[in-house]
């Protein structure tokens, strides 16, 4: 008997916890009643880490630059072009909202090529006007390459259980990395994927500032939009300034400058999110 009345009161015992724990849960509190104010919407205290692949594609707008040459001529304002873009980028986010007033820091590689050709016709810069009115030149081919890393910066917005890094953010971000311009006078074949530009080419170290918006379509997929600003210092940059290649032949003449090249990116694409757990 005494057995039976034991086993009995630890069996209440048991069933009195379950219950008092049951009654502290939040979840269950909200389903007792509706109309109680529900606890902070998930945050990524857990330590949640979200990386990410971006598709992006839009144009460069160069700023109209100098350029010193070896003999020390200066010409002003050379007539690079708005040309396409297209890149992508590869990042994660870390779980830091808590300790830094509901902002994220994230790490981002970045990518992208352009082509901001100098136009034809300038005279000093890409050919030679002659005494009969006729321009002597083409366009100077040109292609450009960054890739560099940034330290990232968002304020996640819309967040909910379904969306615990949110449904939409803006962000920042600053970095550097490697910026190439590859040249090619004449204007015959045309530059891109197929056909790079490899005559003359300089590489040099490149700054990079950013900021954009990106909202998710789905989970795990996001449309984004952003501008991007980049300036690099090139001093083995080419052009012919006198038109002296010919369109017909692989003879190129080569007038080497320096010049600060700073251009303005506006690229929109989309992103693959992943969620890793701890």
């Amino acid at each position: 008997m005494k057995t039976r009345i034991s086993a009995i009161v630890c069996l209440l015992c048991v069933i009195g916890y379950a219950e008092v724990t049951r009654a502290e849960d939040p979840y269950n509190q909200r389903v007792a009643d509706p109309y109680a104010i529900s606890p902070d919407p998930p945050t990524m205290s857990s330590g949640t880490l979200e990386p990410y692949l971006s598709f992006m594609a839009g144009i460069a707008i160069p700023f109209s630059q100098d350029a010193t040459f070896r003999n020390g001529d200066v010409e002003s304002k050379v007539d690079y072009q708005m040309k396409q873009s297209i890149g992508g980028n590869a990042g994660i986010w870390f779980p830091t909202r808590n300790k830094m007033a509901g902002f994220d820091v994230g790490l981002e590689i970045s990518g992208f090529v352009w082509y901001p050709d100098i136009a034809c016709c300038r005279n000093g810069v890409n050919g030679t006007l002659n005494p009969d009115g006729s321009f002597e030149g083409t366009t100077t081919e040109t292609q450009g390459i960054y890739v560099g890393t940034n330290v990232m910066l968002r304020y996640p917005m819309g967040i909910s259980e379904a969306y615990p890094n949110g449904r939409w953010f803006p962000y920042v971000g600053v970095g550097g990395g490697a910026h190439q311009m590859a040249q090619r006078p004449g204007g015959f074949r045309g530059g891109g994927f197929q056909n790079a530009i490899v005559d003359q080419r300089n590489t040099a170290p490149g700054f990079m500032a950013l900021g954009g918006f990106k909202a998710h379509l789905f989970k795990y997929v996001a449309a984004f939009v952003e501008a991007k600003y980049v300036q690099a210092f090139h001093d083995e940059l080419g052009t012919d300034r006198f038109g002296l290649s010919s369109p017909n032949t692989q003879n190129l003449t080569f007038d080497n400058y320096e010049s600060t090249i700073r251009t303005i990116f506006v690229h929109g694409g989309l992103s693959i999110h992943f969620d890793v757990k701890p």
